[in-house]
């Protein structure tokens, strides 16, 4: 699995936010304006969105983001 991280300004209420790219390649994208903890926190919670596979998933983003949240990443 290959992914490239990115620190770019994203609104305070946004940690991060990831991209399955055309080649299977994956963009993931953190807030800098975070704290590097809260950093940290949103990369674990976007890798698991990787390895949740849920770019293959036909599901609503809000629903899923909950579902995620909910098992504690």
């Amino acid at each position: 699995m290959i992914f490239f991280i990115y620190l770019i300004d994203l609104p305070y209420s946004v940690g991060g936010y990831t991209r399955q790219n055309e080649d299977g390649t994956y963009t993931i994208l953190l807030n800098s304006r975070l704290s590097i903890a809260e950093q940290r926190k949103s990369y674990i919670h976007e890798l698991s969105h990787i390895e949740g596979n849920d770019f293959d998933v036909e599901m609503q983003a809000d629903l899923l983001e909950r579902m995620r949240h909910e098992s504690g990443y």
